[in-house]
C-alpha cells in the first residue's frame, strides 16, 4: 500500500519541508539550476517498519496504518539510513516525541500557514478519493479493455466505483482555493457522466456477472438485410463514440495530474508518468499504447469538454480518435 497523496501533504507541510532531527533541519527542497529541474532530497520515513522484517517492526499494527501520517516522520536521507541502523537509540517512542517537537517548532518560529496547511490537506484528500475510485493505478489495464477488441468491456467493481465517482464529484464542496485545480475535475466528471451512461446504453453482464459486455445489438433473430445493415452500422457508430470517450477522460486525466503539478505538489506521479491507453488489436495483430492529451488550445478553454454533442463534432480534431460525427 503506497502513501496517500495526503499523508504526504501532511507530512511535508507540517515538517515545512526540513528534517526533523533537531541537530539537523535541513531544507529538502532543491531548488532548480541552469541544467535541472528541482528535486526533493528529503524521504518519507516510517516510524513502525513497513514491514515486519523492517527496523523497529511491530505486526499488531495493521499493515494499512503503516503508510499514514501517524506513523511517518520527515529526515533527510543521510538520517533516514541513520535512524535505522541504530534502533536502539531512535526507538519509536523517541521518534513521536522528536516528531511532534519539530513540528511544533514549525508552528512557532516559521510561522506555519496553519489555515492555507488545512486547505492543501483537504485537497490532497479529495484527490486521493479520485484516485482511488477512478483507479489511477490500473488505468491503462483497466481503460484497454473498453478499447480492444472492439467490444468494449468493463469489470463489475470499476463500473461501480465509476458510477460512485460521478455522483461524488457533482456534490463536492471544494475549497475554491486553485479554480484550475477544481475546473480539471469539473472537466473530468462531465466526460465519465456521458462515458458511464453510453458504455451502460447496450452493456450486459456475462458469465458470473463480474464483466460487464457491450452487447451486439445488431445480431437480431430474423433475417432482414436492412435492418441488420442499420444496427450494425448504428453499433459501430456506438462502439466507436465509447472508445472516444473513454480517450477523452484519459486527457481530462492527465489534466487533473498536470494541474496537480502546478498548483498543487510538483512531484505527483512523476515517477509513474503520464496515464496511457492501449488499443488493437490492428490488422496484424499488433496493440498499441498511446499517450492522449489535450492541446494547449484546448486547454487553455475553460472546459475542454462542453458537452456530448459538441465533443462528437469536435473529437475528430483530437489527438487520437476511432469515430467522427453525430449520428451513424
Amino acid at each position: 500500500m503506497s502513501i496517500s497523496l495526503k499523508s504526504q501533504k501532511m507530512l511535508w507541510g507540517r515538517a515545512a519541508g526540513r528534517c526533523s532531527l533537531p541537530e539537523c533541519r535541513l531544507d529538502l527542497y532543491e531548488d532548480e539550476t541552469e541544467t535541472d529541474d528541482p528535486t526533493l532530497v528529503g524521504e518519507n520515513c516510517h516510524i513502525v517498519a513497513e514491514s515486519d522484517d523492517g527496523p523497529r517492526p511491530n505486526p499488531d499494527i495493521p499493515v494499512e496504518k503503516r503508510n499514514t501520517y501517524a506513523n511517518l516522520i520527515l529526515l533527510c536521507r543521510n538520517h533516514h539510513k541513520v535512524i535505522d541502523a541504530q534502533e536502539g537509540r531512535y526507538t519509536v517512542e523517541f521518534l513521536h516525541r522528536i516528531k511532534n517537537e519539530h513540528e511544533a517548532w514549525v508552528r512557532e518560529q516559521l510561522g506555519l500557514d496553519t489555515a492555507k496547511q488545512e486547505i492543501d490537506e483537504r485537497y490532497a484528500g479529495l484527490i486521493d478519493t479520485w484516485q482511488r475510485l477512478a483507479h489511477v493505478e490500473n488505468w491503462l489495464a483497466w481503460s484497454s479493455s473498453v478499447l480492444s477488441g472492439g467490444q468494449p468491456t468493463l469489470r463489475r467493481e470499476i463500473s461501480d466505483d465509476l458510477d460512485e465517482l460521478r455522483h461524488w464529484l457533482l456534490n463536492r464542496v471544494w475549497p475554491r482555493y486553485y479554480p484550475g485545480l477544481e475546473r480539471s475535475f469539473e472537466n473530468f466528471r462531465r466526460v465519465l457522466e456521458d462515458f458511464y451512461n453510453l458504455f451502460h446504453r447496450h452493456a450486459e453482464p456475462v458469465g458470473d456477472g463480474h464483466m460487464l459486455l457491450t452487447r451486439k445489438f445488431y445480431q437480431i433473430d430474423e433475417w432482414n438485410d436492412e435492418r441488420y445493415q442499420r444496427l450494425f452500422s448504428q453499433y459501430e457508430f456506438h462502439v466507436d463514440l465509447v472508445q472516444d470517450l473513454m480517450l477523452e477522460l484519459c486527457r481530462a486525466a492527465n489534466l487533473i495530474c498536470d494541474r496537480v503539478r502546478e498548483t498543487f505538489m510538483s512531484g505527483f506521479m512523476l515517477s509513474e508518468g503520464r496515464l496511457m491507453i492501449q488499443s488493437g488489436p490492428s490488422m496484424s495483430g499488433a496493440f498499441r499504447e498511446h499517450v492522449v492529451e489535450y492541446s494547449e488550445e484546448e486547454i487553455n478553454q475553460e472546459l475542454p469538454y462542453a458537452s456530448l454533442q459538441q465533443f462528437m463534432n469536435d473529437r475528430v480534431d483530437r489527438d487520437y480518435h476511432f469515430g467522427e460525427g453525430t449520428a451513424p
